[in-house]
């Protein structure tokens, strides 16, 4: 799986074992290695409403189903990253507004063009010649997306019950990694709109 899926040590990098687990949407996933049909099978048990890339039937209704999940729960992190920005400045944590604030702008633009899901002049959404050995990597990016947003969730929350606790001292490196995830995050977006735009290549 993804680099992400490691704890954080004392420089703020992530090193977490492998058979790590992550809770979202009430389903916990756990860190393995992964193959198309894993990734499939996880998709299916987490997202409502996934069903695959096989035929042109299922191809528009899967991607909208994912980007509203990835939508509506990255949504809900931010939610509590706001929380949080609301309650370092209730206690007085003025060095740290300008981070919140840029992590929670940077997620709103994030959002935006998960809804907008430009993915160019493509066949993907129209061509039934399309072989499943050809679509297999989308799921892989797929199951990496819905990792990272358990990552990032989990870390906002553990960062929510630091900041109850009063516990200021590492503020900037909590930071820094909700950043990384979410350039993480921005990075397999982007790998998965040039994956759907590149199959206007593929011809029988």
């Amino acid at each position: 799986m993804s680099d992400l899926n490691k704890e954080i040590n004392e420089q703020g990098e992530e090193t977490e074992p492998k058979g790590s687990q992550v809770e979202i949407s009430g389903t916990i996933l756990t860190a393995e290695e992964m193959t198309p049909k894993k990734a499939l099978k996880q998709l299916r048990s987490v997202v409502n409403e996934y069903e695959d890339y096989v035929t042109v039937q299922s191809r528009r209704k899967t991607d909208k189903y994912f980007r509203d999940f990835v939508i509506l729960n990255l949504t809900k992190t931010n939610d509590k990253i706001k929380e949080i920005h609301s309650l370092l400045i209730e206690k007085q944590q003025m060095s740290t507004w300008a981070s919140a604030d840029a992590l929670i702008n940077d997620i709103g633009l994030f959002l935006r063009d998960v809804v907008k899901g430009d993915f160019g002049f493509t066949t993907f959404f129209e061509n039934p010649k399309l072989l499943e050995m050809d679509i297999s990597q989308l799921y892989l990016v797929d199951n990496e997306i819905l990792w990272s947003l358990g990552i990032i969730r989990e870390r906002t929350e553990a960062f929510m019950e630091m900041c109850k606790f009063n516990y200021f001292e590492d503020i900037d490196l909590w930071f820094e990694t909700l950043n990384r995830i979410l350039g993480k995050l921005i990075q397999l977006n982007e790998d998965r709109i040039k994956l759907i735009g590149s199959y206007e290549r593929i011809s029988y």
